[in-house]
Parts: structure tokens; C-alpha cells; sequence
């Protein structure tokens, strides 16, 4: 039985925060494994595990757009999030989940999530090898200018971005789905070449209104049958809430001081 959490719109510190809580007190096996489902308010980008600040965004631009900036316990590239957006988490032992090693995690969640997608029509595929044309694509700091081992595609428009961190034997991996991808501010906010995206949102992809609710419904439908299991409704425990809390402050690079709403 795996348990099911809808956070809703919440800063970007505390979603960071609240996905690290929820690794850490799975490895001390104080919860079943997870689905996570949120969004984001307000704008926040998320950085990768690794990546620089400095390099990837512009730190000034960010404040005065009241765009926050945080860091994910995750890999790979910056994402501006918003609520356009279904973000997801999933936290699994390796064991559990039955896998060994990284990509055949990603292969194993990926089905599930795909069939899914599927439930609204999308027909997607998981990308088996990077695509990136061209120095600039190799170079640029957004995760949805490049198709990357482990994202999720629909023709040839990446759809969905995926990234992992393994602690011990337990997998938190962190999934990005825009419904729409905000690209009129990209090139105030990234430090980018003007190089073409190579993704759609959600809704552009289908060509029809897809709500945050039923995105949801249906990544959960497809956990369900593609890994035979349950997933029960439930909460954040108070430890895991107290965790995020004390983690927050140390996800935030930057908080913007005017939020725009």
C-alpha cells in the first residue's frame, strides 16, 4: 500500500523541503512509499543538485520579477515553475520497487507513468538517450530546452522532466509536468542563448483545457495498475512536517521580496 499526498500551490523552499522530509523518514522506514502531488506559489525556479546559480539565472531579475529561487536535493537543469504546472514526486526503496541501479528505476516508473498520461490521451515515450543539437543546446541551463535520458516526449516535444537521487537504497525521484511553458520570460530569467525549446506543455500538446485535478487523478490511476498497488490518501506526518520546516531556509537561494500574485 503506497500513500497519496496532494499538496496544492506551495513556495518552492517547502516543496524542496517537504520531498527531502519525505526521503529521510522513508530510509528511517517511518512511511510507506510516496506519491506526491503539487505546484507552485508563486514562481519559483528550481535548480539542479549541482548547478550554478550564478551561471544559470539571473539572481537580479529574479527578485525584481518576484520569482523565488531554490535548489533541488535532485539532478539536472533549471525549471521555472508555476501553477501551470503538475509537479510530482515519488519516494520508493530500490527493493520495493523491484529495479538496480538508476535508468532501470526510471524505466519502471516511467511505465507507470505513461500509462497515465494515457488515461487523457497523451501518447508518450521515454527518451533512452540525450539530444542535445549543438553547443548551445549542450550548454543551456533549462531542463526543457534538452531532451534528456529519463524525460518523457510526445512526438518529438519533451513533455516531462524527471530527475533522482538515491540515498541507501531509497529513491526520491522529482517530476516536472508544465500544463504550459511560461517562455516569454525565459530570456529575462535564464542565462541562455536564444536557442528554440524543444518541449510543449500539457495542454499544448493535447490542444485541450487539462486541469491540475485531472492530471492528478490520472497519474495516480496509472501508478495503480502499472505497479499493482495502492495508493491510500493521506498526510505529511507531524516529524516529516517539522523536518520541511527545518529545511526550507536552506533550499532558498534566493526570495524574491515582492511576490507577484
Amino acid at each position: 500500500m503506497w500513500r497519496y499526498l496532494d499538496s496544492g500551490p506551495q513556495p518552492g523552499a517547502l516543496n524542496m523541503a517537504t520531498d527531502e522530509a519525505m526521503l529521510d523518514a522513508h530510509l528511517r522506514g517511518e512511511t510507506s512509499p510516496t506519491l506526491r502531488v503539487y505546484t507552485w506559489r508563486p514562481r519559483a525556479i528550481s535548480l539542479g543538485r549541482f548547478q550554478d546559480a550564478e551561471a544559470s539565472v539571473d539572481l537580479d531579475e529574479c527578485r525584481r520579477s518576484g520569482v523565488d529561487i531554490v535548489r533541488r536535493p535532485t539532478g539536472g537543469r533549471a525549471i521555472l515553475h508555476t501553477e501551470d504546472e503538475v509537479t510530482f514526486s515519488i519516494v520508493i526503496s530500490e527493493q520495493q520497487l523491484g529495479t538496480r541501479g538508476v535508468m532501470d528505476s526510471y524505466r519502471a516508473l516511467a511505465r507507470a507513468v505513461i500509462a497515465g498520461l494515457s488515461r487523457l490521451g497523451a501518447d508518450a515515450r521515454l527518451v533512452e538517450r540525450s539530444s542535445a543539437s549543438g553547443p548551445a543546446a549542450r550548454h543551456d541551463p533549462a531542463c526543457f530546452a534538452v531532451k534528456a535520458r529519463c524525460d518523457l516526449v510526445i512526438g518529438s516535444a519533451k513533455l516531462l522532466g524527471s530527475a533522482q537521487v538515491h540515498r541507501d537504497g531509497v529513491i526520491l525521484q522529482q517530476n516536472s509536468l508544465p500544463l504550459r511553458i511560461p517562455l516569454e520570460d525565459w530570456g529575462r530569467l535564464f542565462r541562455r542563448k536564444p536557442v528554440a525549446p524543444a518541449a510543449l506543455g500539457l495542454r499544448d500538446t493535447m490542444g485541450a483545457e487539462i486541469s491540475y485535478q485531472q492530471v492528478a487523478g490520472a497519474l495516480r490511476a496509472g501508478m495503480e495498475e502499472v505497479l499493482g498497488v495502492q495508493l491510500i490518501a493521506g498526510v505529511l506526518s507531524d516529524e516529516e512536517t517539522s523536518r520541511a520546516a527545518a529545511l526550507a531556509p536552506a533550499a532558498t537561494l534566493v526570495m524574491a521580496p515582492i511576490h507577484g500574485t
